[in-house]
């Protein structure tokens, strides 16, 4: 997981502090939601470094059998790629697997969460189907779409978490995931939770920093004590 500590948060509106009407208490709530979207770019970080890579996508598609395994290409390749044609975005992975001579793509978008609005749930489905109907000429293999939600065990609350927009069939659990690329989702899992200790002290810590924030927490538990 990501530390609140090497957040480095852009400037913001203003909208904490406006929420709570202490300055720096509006500041801290930043460095969390800073470090919240950075934990979702630890996590692809995460499987790239545990999947083999393909080193030229536009090399690695011209091929008409892939070599034994499962191979990643993340955004960021996916996006230099000069074969495919993407106009509304590309996707976080292209998986390519290759088992007893049953080759498969899967296009892949991984969230940290579940929870979106109906707007945003409906434009990512559309981008991805998208994506998949522009390019089926350039991906010859069975291609599966699917939305992952890598911290949910259940199919159906990523489906509610996506406002139904998306099927069963499109949801994607972690552990699921995982299994698809042959990796160990505990391994993983137990790997970002390292950080979690030193993020609840550090927030306490600089929590107890604000004079007005530590002095009505003093009134809180004096009151309650």
């Amino acid at each position: 997981m990501a530390k609140i500590r090497d957040s480095r948060p852009k400037e913001t509106t203003g909208s904490y502090e406006r929420l709570f009407g202490i300055p720096e208490l509006g500041s801290l709530i930043s460095r969390v939601q800073s470090t919240v979207i950075s934990s979702g770019t630890e996590l692809e970080k995460m499987v790239v470094e545990r999947v083999a890579p393909i080193d030229d996508l536009d090399e690695f598609l011209q091929s008409e059998i892939m070599p034994e395994g499962v191979y990643l290409a993340p955004k960021a390749q996916v996006k230099k790629c000069e074969t495919l044609n993407f106009p509304q975005g590309e996707p976080d992975f292209l998986v390519f697997k290759r088992r007893k001579g049953r080759q498969e793509c899967f296009v892949i978008e991984l969230k940290d969460g579940h929870m979106f609005d109906t707007k945003k749930a409906s434009a990512e489905r559309r981008a991805m189907h998208s994506f998949v109907e522009r390019n089926a000429q350039h991906l010859q293999y069975r291609v599966h779409c699917h939305f992952c939600a890598f911290n949910q065990s259940s199919r159906d609350t990523i489906v509610r978490g996506f406002k139904s927009k998306i099927t069963r069939e499109e949801a994607l659990t972690g552990r699921e995931f995982c299994k698809l690329l042959e990796l160990d989702y505990d391994e993983i899992a137990n790997a970002r939770q390292v950080d979690q200790r030193d993020n609840v002290q550090f927030f306490l810590r600089e929590l107890l920093r604000i004079d007005e924030a530590r002095a009505i927490i003093v009134q809180l538990l004096n009151r309650n004590g």
